[in-house]
């Protein structure tokens, strides 16, 4: 039988070290000031974690968070957001994946799984609408990721769903991951590490529950429209031919770390194109509820790979095992992508550890004596596979990989550390020097190294994407400015970075992927239909710019917790230097760098545009204005 369930779903709070199980109700008011997900879970960890805890005590938190649509019909809201601190640095950590976990959970009647404390031995959770156990799981300690959504699925159903962890989120690699169904990957901030520490193996579940929205009718006719909007779109139907696999449009623009960075345009797309995978494709399929249908099964039948099998190959995988490491063989991609699933690891994180490696030996930094009496090359794919295994186990040289390349760099000494690419302590995998918003997205990003908290893709897909062409007129129109259409302008970009940043947390706190809005291309879902949506399903009177405010009071949050938990200000918001010294060596942008001055004045300009001060801090006055000094007073509730 269906049970109705409200679409504000309860808090589930989990301590591990009691074994106690709590459910408490929130308050509309506060989803109408954090709509749910990441936005939600950020304000619990400033709320609830104390300024010197480690990532890894027993008593840090670790936090799922479904979205405030997710669970219903809008197309694409199938995210779960998971936060906590960030092991690379003890800031911001936030990641999402998608699937049917999300919608689960909150059909199970969760928003917030909020999980603390430290199991004596190995467990997992199993939830099931109004059930919740701490069930042991020593069974499944050292299994991979995919071994234990079969163990679990045996025994509790092949409908349930698994977030977990493989070994190394057991053995605290710091940038281990958690795997959803096997292959959605919450990647970043060391999360896996997190569950880990906690002896969490997995949290399994099942929902059975209707989700109710305030005004059904009209909420599922818009639905229904916005769906229609979505397979309309050329970029949607790029996505569905090739998948997520494409590295053109980065090319184009010098955008792509090849060798690790010693250059960021490859003159050759040679057995790292799309027609390179065709071969090895056996299925597509999308998410629950999506249209676009950019998921894809590969197979491979023969060769050293052979019968390795499973969902595989995004950008991230061409880019950070075909560009990085200058692996021209498919197979080889497919299965190091499968094995990084498999063992719970970050692809970017280990790409990015391996790159400097070889970078580093190729330049007598690093010899024989540390990498194991081994010796590492461009392209070497079976020495890839050795080192992902060490990665995972912490075994001889992985040891020190494992630790991410900031810290690797530190341990090696002997100047490594000028080819080591981090930002706020987080492995790198995106060469920054000419998409100028991109660079500027990802220098910002609250939880460090990356593109998706702010950084506008639009800069070179809305060129080669096969979505609506994105003229001067065009961007103006939908971001404010002309330059949009120009990557390597300064000029603009922090306006349509602090755009990107607003939009990007109200998604991740909606629950929706961001390829079915504007943040993939303009003729995509924009915020003022995701203003409508949350409108018709809560009832509530918001329109588009109050929606975008919660992002901004989102995005501030983030830099709060940042300045107060990591010290982090301005001089922790500019790329490696390595973009501001060697240039471009090939490729339409060859001989250019990155302009520190013009970086500067982005960075004022981004902060202006905020309310911040010149060292990136958040002034009194826009504490005021997003509510959030009378809010940040308030313990919510017996949380």
């Amino acid at each position: 039988m269906q049970h109705s369930n409200s679409l504000f779903g309860s808090v589930l709070k989990v301590n591990l070290t009691t074994g106690e199980v709590s459910i408490q109700e929130k308050p509309q008011e506060l989803y109408r000031h954090f709509l749910g997900g990441r936005g939600l879970n950020q304000f619990y960890l400033y709320q609830l974690l104390p300024t010197k805890i480690s990532p890894l005590d027993p008593e840090s938190i670790i936090i799922f968070g479904t979205g405030l649509l997710s669970g219903t019909s809008v197309p694409g809201a199938t995210r779960i957001s998971i936060d906590a601190k960030n092991t690379f640095s003890s800031g911001v950590g936030s990641a999402s994946a998608a699937e049917g976990f999300s919608p689960a959970l909150k059909r199970a009647g969760f928003e917030t799984l909020i999980v603390t404390g430290k199991a004596k031995k190995p467990v997992y959770l199993w939830i099931e609408n109004d059930v919740v156990r701490i069930e042991q799981a020593t069974y499944l300690w050292g299994r991979t990721t995919s071994e234990t959504v079969n163990g679990l699925r045996s025994l509790l159903g092949e409908d349930v769903h698994v977030a977990c962890i493989g070994p190394a989120g057991e053995n605290r690699v710091r940038g281990a991951s958690v795997i959803v169904n096997k292959s959605r990957v919450a990647a970043k901030c060391g999360l896996g590490a997190i569950m880990g520490s906690k002896n969490l193996k997995a949290v399994a579940l099942r929902g059975s529950r209707v989700i109710q929205v305030a005004k059904p009718k009209e909420f599922d006719l818009l639905c229904k429209d916005l769906t229609s909007k979505i397979t309309r779109s050329g970029a949607a139907k790029w996505l569905s031919k090739w998948g997520t696999k494409s590295i053109r449009g980065k090319n184009a623009v010098c955008g792509i770390a090849f060798r690790h960075f010693q250059d960021g345009h490859l003159e050759s797309l040679d057995g790292i194109d799309e027609q390179a995978f065709a071969p090895y494709e056996k299925k597509r399929f999308g998410c629950t509820g999506c249209p676009i249908a950019c998921r894809q099964i590969f197979r491979i039948d023969d060769g050293p790979y052979a019968g390795a099998e499973g969902e595989a190959i995004q950008g991230n995988s061409v880019q950070d095992i075909g560009a990085k490491l200058d692996i021209r063989y498919a197979p080889a991609i497919i299965k190091a992508t499968l094995l990084c699933n498999d063992l719970g690891l970050d692809i970017d994180t280990v790409a990015e550890s391996v790159g400097w490696a070889i970078e580093c030996f190729q330049k007598g930094l690093l010899t024989k004596r540390e990498t194991g009496n081994v010796r590492l090359n461009w392209g070497d794919h079976e020495t890839l596979m050795k080192l992902i295994h060490q990665i995972a186990y912490r075994l001889g040289f992985g040891d020190i990989l494992a630790e991410g390349v900031q810290t690797a760099s530190g341990i090696i000494g002997r100047g490594s550390h000028e080819f080591a690419a981090s930002m706020k302590g987080q492995d790198l995998y995106e060469d920054l020097r000419i998409p100028k918003g991109y660079a500027l997205g990802s220098a910002l990003s609250t939880r460090g190294g990356g593109h998706c908290s702010g950084s506008p893709i639009v800069e070179f897909f809305g060129h080669t994407a096969g979505g609506t062409p994105l003229t001067g007129e065009l961007a103006k129109k939908k971001w404010g400015d002309r330059t949009a259409v120009d990557p390597a302008a300064y000029e603009g970009k922090a306006k349509l970075v602090a755009f990107h940043e607003k939009l990007h947390a109200v998604l991740n706190s909606l629950g929706v992927c961001y390829f079915v809005s504007i943040s993939e291309s303009p003729d995509l879902l924009d915020e003022r239909d995701f203003s409508d949506l949350v409108a018709l399903a809560t009832g509530w009177d918001i329109d588009a710019h109050e929606l975008m405010k919660i992002g901004e009071r989102i995005h501030t949050l983030e830099r709060l917790f940042n300045a107060l938990h990591a010290g982090f200000d301005r001089k922790n918001d500019y790329p490696s230097l390595r973009f501001f010294r060697e240039p471009i060596k090939s490729g339409p942008f060859a001989g250019e760098v990155m302009d520190k001055k013009e970086f500067d004045r982005m960075l004022d300009q981004n902060y202006a545009i905020h309310g911040w001060s010149r060292q990136g801090l958040p002034e009194l006055k826009v504490l005021e204005d997003l509510d959030l000094l009378e809010l940040l007073n308030q313990l919510p509730g017996n949380l």
